[in-house]
């Protein structure tokens, strides 16, 4: 497998999703019965549809639909199905939770790409619950082959001098140029709401109760007042819910409810909520909820500019360390307590490419010197909250060919995941020998990577 240091790949969460949908069409469903079957891998089939639907996304992206590429297509599928495979074997499994979470996870992604949920029912004239529906089985599946594929790698380990001779037998006029990078932390302040407006968003929540005591559906009042996006839409229902899936703040009423019993008002770091018990069944319980969350006026966030401007002279006058000042004032949980430092989601540590950087952080730390400090900024988040942030740049590292002094991290990755494929390459050929598969042989092609077929 061709080795490549410049690891983070950005896919059209748009593309992925039309693909998805396309795949799970009454439309395509019917069209499997002309297209026929390409092949099967133990009890799972691959259609030429979703061969074609793949490839078709490719192409979108500017990709040639060459022999290769076909073969690698199919390739994958195989490789997925033979993993589904192996799953159903080993009773590998994942809860419907799990695939829930998993697609509203994709969901909120696939709304901030259309700009709206409205925006994105518009396009496919489909609801979101349809939507939903729709995408539950190939996450289900996607869920299984990533279990089933970290289980084959779980235990590969790699020592530094393996690291040094994978770096060593790379071409050395071939390695790539890496972006210049940074390290950035932040100090976020989310305005903290007004007395009046927190008595507003309970009254109000009171007021929905007792609605639902005269005899109103508390899914329908869900429906239409619930500011939380992950249920509003199914009526404010989360179902299965186990003890450790939720903050502990709702837990304690929801396992406390009664059989269609509403709660009383009460707070998590979300928000206000009420909640109603919809089942029981053991210690799993399906429950309802309203979120509210009060609203915020011009006055409260210019306070919160106001204590960050406040924190920046205590820092740059040494009254303070950046690092308790974000573990004092910060509300990202996800930074406080780790000095404000931010996490790169794609690889899980604190380096981001600049060009991969949130543009507005990037235009933020433009021109700024290692150890300064910015004014606060606005800061808009996906979930509509407003805040300010300041942020500090910890460090910079200009753009460079790969070496072992400055990336060995990228290039320690880059041996492990090499070693990794080398056992699942293992893997797939001592399971291929256990395993029924049929390909239609106009498929069969000299550049796949394993012996599908074996005689």
């Amino acid at each position: 497998m061709p080795f490549n240091l410049i690891s983070l790949k950005y896919i059209d969460m748009k593309k992925i999703l039309i693909a998805v949908l396309l795949l799970c069409s009454p439309l395509l469903k019917a069209q499997v019965e002309l297209d026929g079957i390409v092949a099967v891998v133990g009890s799972n089939i691959i259609l030429k549809s979703d061969i074609e639907q793949q490839i078709l996304q490719y192409q979108s992206q500017g990709l040639e639909a060459d022999s290769a590429m076909r073969s690698q297509v199919l390739e994958d599928q195989l490789f997925q199905k033979l993993l589904l495979h192996q799953a159903e074997l080993d009773s590998v499994f994942v809860s419907e939770n799990e695939v829930n979470n998993e697609i509203e996870s994709r969901l909120k992604k696939f709304i901030l790409q259309f700009g709206s949920e409205e925006q994105l029912e518009e396009y496919f004239d489909k609801k979101v619950y349809e939507i939903r529906e729709e995408m539950y089985d190939p996450i289900e599946n996607f869920l299984l082959s990533q279990r089933m594929r970290f289980g084959i790698t779980a235990d590969v380990s790699i020592t530094p001098a393996e690291v040094r001779s994978f770096f060593a037998g790379l071409p050395q006029d071939s390695l790539p140029m890496i972006n210049e990078e940074v390290e950035v932390s932040q100090i976020m302040k989310l305005p903290p709401a007004s007395a009046l407006s927190i008595k507003e968003t309970k009254n109000k929540l009171k007021t929905l109760s007792q609605r639902v005591l005269d005899g109103e559906s508390f899914a329908t009042l869900a429906i239409l007042y619930s500011e939380d996006p992950g249920s509003s839409r199914n009526g404010g229902l989360y179902k299965g819910i186990k003890r450790g899936m939720f903050v502990r703040e709702f837990e304690a009423i929801m396992f406390s409810l009664e059989q269609d019993e509403v709660s009383d008002v009460f707070e998590t770091e979300y928000g206000y909520h009420i909640a109603q018990l919809d089942a029981r069944n053991g210690e799993e319980v399906d429950v309802r909820h309203i979120l509210m969350s009060p609203k915020i006026s011009p006055i409260d966030l210019n306070e919160a500019k106001r204590v960050l401007d406040s924190v920046k002279v205590s820092i740059e006058n040494y009254d303070i360390t950046f690092e308790r000042a974000s573990l004092d004032y910060s509300d990202d949980k996800a930074t406080k307590y780790n000095a404000g430092k931010m996490i790169n989601p794609n690889t899980g540590n604190t380096h981001f490419e600049v060009p991969h950087l949130d543009k507005a952080i990037a235009m933020s730390i433009e021109g700024m010197e290692v150890g300064e400090l910015s004014t606060p900024i606005y800061l808009k988040m996906p979930d509509g909250k407003e805040a300010y942030r300041l942020l500090l740049l910890r460090s910079r590292k200009e753009a460079h060919i790969a070496n072992l002094k400055d990336d060995y991290k990228r290039i320690y990755d880059a041996a492990l995941a090499d070693k990794q494929e080398i056992a699942l390459h293992e893997w797939v050929s001592e399971k291929l020998v256990k395993t029924y598969v049929k390909i239609d042989p106009s498929y069969i092609s000299p550049y796949f990577q394993y012996n599908w077929i074996i005689e």
